[in-house]
């Protein structure tokens, strides 16, 4: 695998401080998480994807929800959307209807700080 490059390494540094932060039982929409950062949304879920083993138990990765809360149909989920639930629910976060979690206003959380005017590019 290609060492990933400087900018990479930045972005998922203050990614996954971020995602450090989301306290217990409230989740981020993984859009809100993005624009906070300043990159785009794919770039949270692949990041967050690619963890691994051991750093998917010192990061709560699964506070990081799809925008809406939605985890489409229980037949299309994958591996890794089953598990989240489930971590979730252990949270006391679940589904309100089969398919998106109840995302009231004291279950969202909000990043305090923002990443907005951060260009995430690698030195000349």
């Amino acid at each position: 695998m290609a060492k990933p490059s400087v900018a990479y390494a930045k972005m998922r540094k203050a990614l996954l401080a971020a995602v450090r932060r989301i306290p217990k039982g409230r989740v981020v929409e993984a859009k809100r998480l993005a624009e906070s950062l300043n990159i785009p949304a794919r770039h949270v879920v692949y990041m967050l994807g690619q963890l691994a083993p051991d750093e998917k138990e010192l990061v709560p990765w699964h506070r990081v929800a799809p925008t809406g809360g939605d985890f489409g149909k229980p037949n299309g989920r994958t591996k890794r959307h089953i598990e989240q639930l489930k971590l979730l629910a252990d949270e006391g976060l679940l589904l309100a209807d089969g398919r998106r979690l109840a995302l009231s206003a004291d279950r969202l959380w909000q990043p305090e700080e923002t990443h907005c005017n951060t260009i995430w590019a690698d030195e000349p």
